[in-house]
Formats: C-alpha cells, structure tokens, sequence
C-alpha cells in the first residue's frame, strides 16, 4: 500500500473538516433562550419616539386577571420609519394560566387608529413565558416589572415626546408639561426630506459638486427670477450662489452651504463693485470659475 505525504494527509483532513461543517449546517438549529437585552432594544428604539401614549390606565397593580385571556393594555402613537407618517402600537398581555404562558404582544398599525380589544395580525413583538406583569408610568417613563422564567426584570422606557397638558404661571407663556420642555426627538433619515414622499425640499447629503442640489429659484441674465420661488420650502436651509450680479443676489439652492470647497460654488463677496472674476471667494488653493450654467465655482 503506497504511504501517503504529510500533504495528501492534510488535505483529506480538510475535506473531512468541510463534510463536518456541511452536515453540521443542515442539522436542525437549536433555539436558545431570548435575549432579553435585544428584546428591550427593539422596542425602546422604536418607543423613544412616541408622541401619544393613549388609554393607559395602570398604577403599577400586578395583572392577574382575567386568566389565561389576552387582554389589551395600552397603545402608543408614534412616527413610521423616516419621521413623515404615524403608526400605532398595541399592546396586548396574555395572563398565564396553569399551562398556559403568559404573553406580552405588541401590533403594528400602519397609522394613527385605535386598537381592537384583541390582536389579530401576526406581532411586530412577541415575548412568551411572562408572569407577575406590573405596569406604570413615573416621570415620563414607561415601567415595565415581570418575570421572565421566574427571573426577575424591570424594562423602563423614557417618553420624552408626551405631554401631561400645560403649565400656567403668571406672567409667563404657557408651557407643556414634558420631560424636557424645549424639546422634542424627531425620527428622520435620508428619505424624510425626499420630494417624491415629503412636502418639503432637499435631502441632507445634498450636494452642488455631486448635481443632487435643488434649485429653489433661478435668475437669468437679465436679473428675472425664472419659475416658481421654493426656497422657503428647503428642509436644510438654503444657500445663495454668485451668477449674474443681479441686484436681488443671485440663484439659490436648497441644503447646507459648502460654498469656497472645491467644485462647490464660490462664496459672494458682497456688494463691493469688483472684476466679475473677484465676485467670489474660495479657498486659498483653488480658483472661481464660471461653470456652463454661469455660476461662480471653486476649481
């Protein structure tokens, strides 16, 4: 029998390896216990949102009743994914009941509507194995204490975007009651401001050198605005650019103002009378220029 290299010997090794890790793969996954830390991100990443917390009636009472019945708690309006709709969450808790396990479930409906006494659809969130459930809120923050297999958990939510009405004080202006006053947490991405679902113009990557800038008004050369003026519908400001000296300033675009970079517009430099050349200004390497479109760009 011809005696095999160490080569030949490590190379059936790895093939023996690979059949392993290919049997191994089409072996049925077992399922581990929930992670309760990824259970409770889910929803304070989507709750830390909610503008509306709607026929909320609990004092911290332990839920025992009725048993073995879904029963609806609670449910929260907040934004959809980009800040432009509402949707709604339901929350639903399934008292245990000898064998029966107690279930926390959340619905998701696509806008702001109430919730029906018992969930229907299949659950945006599903937590089983619940027991001793206690809800409450305390100081803009929404408590959740139950037993997770007989262990012992505490979840907490801060709402900071609700409101407990006003606040009246003499000779100051009427104030909401909210955890921080002045503030409220928007849901936004780089779709929030797109033109094709939203009113409002501009995206915040919007850039001149890239082409994406919307322009909010035009001027021509004969100091006449062209078309509609929009610019008090950019979502990220607008900024001016240097064309055709018109006493009005000259066109606008809608977003952040990157003016004196390279291949961006050239800052205006004022009102000064200077050469056409010297109309902007750019940073200390690069050059203004008029591009096709007669505005003064950085190269």
């Amino acid at each position: 029998m011809k005696k095999r290299n160490g080569f030949q010997l490590f190379v059936l090794w790895m093939i023996g390896i690979c059949i392993a890790a290919c049997l191994s793969a089409c072996l049925p996954i077992k399922i581990s216990d929930v992670n309760l830390a990824e259970a409770e991100m889910k929803l304070y990443n989507e709750w830390l949102y909610t503008f509306k917390l709607k026929h909320f009636n609990f004092n911290n009472e332990l839920i025992t009743r009725p048993p073995g019945v879904e029963q609806y708690l609670f449910n929260l309006v907040l934004p959809s994914e980009g800040g432009i709709n509402l949707k709604t969450h339901c929350v639903y808790y399934q008292v245990p009941y000898k064998n029966l396990s107690g279930i926390i479930k959340v619905i998701e409906q696509k806008n702001e509507s109430e919730c029906p006494e018992v969930s229907s659809l299949i659950p945006w969130f599903e937590l089983k194995e619940i027991s001793e459930l206690q809800v409450k809120l305390e100081n803009f923050k929404l408590i959740l204490n139950f037993k997770y297999k007989n262990k012992k958990t505490n979840w907490s939510f801060v709402l900071p975007n609700i409101n407990n009405g006003f606040v009246h004080q003499k000779y100051q202006s009427i104030k909401v009651k909210k955890l921080f006053p002045e503030l409220t947490i928007l849901r936004i991405n780089e779709d929030s401001f797109d033109i094709n679902f939203n009113k409002y113009l501009g995206k915040l990557s919007d850039r001149f050198s890239r082409g994406s800038s919307i322009r909010c008004q035009q001027v021509n050369k004969d100091c006449k605005t062209i078309g509609e003026y929009r610019c008090d519908s950019c979502a990220y400001g607008w900024y001016e650019v240097v064309d055709f000296s018109c006493p009005q300033g000259g066109s606008k675009f809608c977003g952040q103002n990157h003016c004196g970079e390279k291949n961006e517009p050239a800052c205006p430099r004022g009102s000064k009378v200077v050469s056409s050349e010297e109309l902007g200004i750019c940073q200390s390497d690069l050059t203004s220029v008029y591009n096709s479109d007669h505005t003064l760009v950085c190269q």
